[in-house]
């Protein structure tokens, strides 16, 4: 469990921009979904997420894929 200082210190200081079923801009210009994850785990910052890329219509386009928020 993680104290409820620290989560408030973190996201102070570290904005998540991703939550789940968002649609944002991919570091490499891409439109993606936000499928699944999460930005705090049990034991502290996870920020590991999946999305879709998306084309501009809101159509998914390709396989699903994962990683560390950017």
């Amino acid at each position: 469990m993680v104290a409820l200082w620290v989560k408030d210190l973190v996201e102070k200081e570290f904005k998540c921009t991703m939550a789940v079923g968002k649609t944002l801009r991919h570091p490499d210009g891409r439109l993606v979904k936000i499928t699944d994850g999460k930005f705090w785990g049990e034991h502290g910052v996870s920020n590991f997420w999946y999305w879709r890329e998306v084309s501009s219509d809101g159509n998914f386009i390709g396989p699903e894929e994962h990683g560390y928020g950017w």
